[in-house]
């Protein structure tokens, strides 16, 4: 990864965009949306970049570009037809550690536009970091037909919940359950079929619920070792946990797919139906990762027979067929 994937706040901040044709308009649209002061020189300004000007109140200079304009910005785009200006607006902005974006000419970019998925207050950014850009937006019609238009209307009925939610479910643990099953579960079913109404009766129904969420425990199959091998069902289950159990043989490239902030313990095998146990008493997800598929193998199977606990199976794709 040679460049930091970040979301900037551009709200009221001034930004410069050099150049007022169709690659700028591009970029200022984008800006737009952000809500930034946006000012934008150009000798010819295409009608579409004046219609956004006044509809957005962007400054339109009519005239050569001058290194003083970068006084007081924030971030500056470089997207004209000529090379030459924009490696100068380039170095006149790296002088005053400025982070410029040079269109179509990477090498000489601080930060990268990505192709972007909206559905505000969910935004998806896919980067080739310059290589592939036309891959990026390939990447980018098929994640966005993967996510409904309804998942922004969600989100932010969610953050208008979020407090109320805090203050009603105290314990980290419970409420993050509790958001696993808000976007999972029947909230977003009712979501799907824009039920508005029948999402907010949830809602109020799950945190007027006094029940402790009860612990789980998955028994996730994870096939030859391979990431490239995991089913959908063990991915998501992955990402659901409070803490993963596994041996040493698991490979690192799997450890990484699952929840950044989980806790990754690696028992003796004698301790392994305690230490899930133990979890589940605190009301915890727990991910246990078996070579193979777990009805298959003969270690989970026999850690299932001693057990008292019961537990999803995930099944993985079988190494031996």
């Amino acid at each position: 990864m040679n460049t930091l994937p970040i979301f900037v706040k551009l709200e009221n901040k001034p930004v410069l965009v050099v150049g007022g044709g169709t690659v700028a308009l591009r970029k200022i649209q984008t800006l737009c949306k952000t809500g930034a002061k946006i000012t934008v020189v150009s000798h010819d300004i295409c009608q579409e970049v004046q219609a956004l000007a006044v509809q957005h109140s962007i400054e339109l200079i009519l005239g050569d570009y001058d290194s003083s304009l970068l006084m007081d910005k924030w971030l500056v785009i470089a997207a004209t037809d000529d090379n030459a200006l924009n490696r100068q607006v380039q170095a006149n902005a790296l002088a005053q550690k400025i982070f410029v974006n040079v269109v179509d000419d990477p090498e000489y970019c601080h930060f990268i536009t990505p192709a972007i998925i909206d559905r505000s207050p969910i935004v998806v950014a896919i980067s080739s970091g310059g290589e592939a850009p036309v891959l990026a937006r390939l990447w980018k019609e098929k994640f966005e037909s993967l996510m409904p238009q309804w998942t922004g209307k969600l989100a932010a009925l969610a953050g208008s919940y979020r407090h109320k939610v805090k203050g009603t479910i105290t314990d980290f643990t419970s409420r993050r359950h509790f958001w696993e099953r808000f976007f999972r579960g029947d909230i977003a079913a009712k979501a799907g079929q824009q039920d508005w109404d029948g999402v907010k009766q949830l809602i109020e129904q799950t945190l007027s619920d006094d029940n402790k969420l009860a612990g789980s425990v998955f028994y996730v199959g994870i096939g030859n070792n391979n990431p490239e091998n995991l089913t959908l069902k063990a991915l998501q289950a992955m990402q659901l946990a409070d803490l993963i159990v596994h041996d040493q043989k698991v490979s690192q490239e799997i450890i990484e797919l699952t929840r950044k902030d989980s806790d990754k313990v690696i028992p003796a095998q004698e301790a392994v139906i305690t230490t899930i146990q133990g979890a589940l008493d605190r009301g915890e997800i727990v991910v246990r990762l078996v070579h193979g598929c777990p009805a298959k193998n003969p270690t989970s199977q026999l850690e299932l027979n001693q057990a008292e606990y019961s537990a999803k199976i995930v099944h993985g794709i079988d190494p031996t067929v």
